[in-house]
């Protein structure tokens, strides 16, 4: 017993440290996401961050702070998307480069190539960066909040959308007799009511949706024993001059990868999850081996 009452106090000495390691590790990386300058928005080949023996691989869509070096080795390159200056600043190998809080000092190699940002993006980028790290969070609270529907992957669910003229879909379930969907404002006013065979509905051309407008739509499946499940899904259309800025900054064809990451970022600030969501899968297909990109295709 008394063996037992010394350890007591060493093991809450040990608790406390390890609580104060945490709590500085936690405030160290707070200061650096906060210190970030920019962002790497695409690579190819070998480019490094750091020097010597230190150095790691660096990666799409990690952050860079003030003092950091980037290593380009011959052949590669690598895009920076900065958000003061709003610009982005592509490196070909070999290059050897210094982040600073207004840009970049060359240490070895040839000027990059720049683009300035377009209004949304510069907007959309400095807010990523400000939110940074607790976008996971958020995005898995906003999983944890729905609404308890039964009927799964409804769409548009939690999100904004472009379009007034809506394609409505959700997870078939088996020995359904019928569905039937219902519209209304968030108010309670009704739009439509309708019966549905299958597992998706197109919103008629004469009942298109109020720009500036939020929803709530149910789906009801009767199933053939009598039973019913429902879901609920809630979205909001994008006002009319929002979607008019976000279409004239809509990659062209052919655009970068780096274009596009930008662009998918300024969907997620617009509030267009769905969109955002399709673009990341996009992205994330034709680079597999760049883990952040994969797991923002999955939120």
């Amino acid at each position: 017993m008394l063996a037992h009452r010394k350890n007591v106090p060493i093991a809450f000495s040990c608790l406390r440290q390890f609580l104060a390691a945490t709590a500085l590790l936690l405030v160290t990386l707070t200061s650096a996401l906060a210190a970030a300058v920019g962002m790497v928005t695409d690579l190819t080949g070998k480019v490094w961050l750091g020097e010597g023996a230190t150095r790691q691989p660096l990666a799409i869509l990690a952050y860079l702070e003030p003092s950091a070096v980037i290593e380009v080795e011959k052949g590669s390159s690598v895009s920076i998307t900065f958000y003061s200056p709003s610009e982005e600043q592509v490196f070909a190998g070999p290059a050897k480069l210094k982040i600073e809080k207004q840009g970049i000092t060359r240490i070895s190699g040839a000027a990059p190539s720049v683009q300035r940002l377009g209004a949304l993006a510069a907007e959309a980028t400095s807010k990523e960066m400000n939110q940074g790290g607790r976008r996971t969070q958020a995005a898995v609270r906003m999983r944890s909040m729905a609404v308890g529907a039964s009927i799964a992957d409804l769409s548009p669910d939690k999100t904004g959308v472009r379009s007034t003229a809506l394609r409505f879909s959700w997870a078939a379930l088996p020995d359904v007799r019928e569905y039937r969907l219902t519209l209304t404002t968030v108010e309670g006013i009704p739009i439509v009511e309708a019966a549905v065979n299958g597992a998706e509905w197109r919103l008629p051309a004469e009942k298109a949706l109020t720009p500036g407008r939020e929803y709530i739509w149910d789906i009801e499946a009767t199933l053939a024993d009598g039973s019913k499940i429902a879901g609920k899904g809630r979205f909001s259309v994008l006002d009319a001059d929002a979607a008019a800025r976000l279409a004239a900054e809509s990659p062209k064809s052919g655009a970068s990868f780096a274009q596009r990451v930008r662009y998918a970022i300024v969907l997620e600030s617009a509030g267009l999850a769905e969109d955002a969501r399709t673009l990341w899968r996009e992205l994330a297909k034709e680079r597999p081996e760049e883990p952040a990109v994969q797991k923002r295709a999955q939120q």
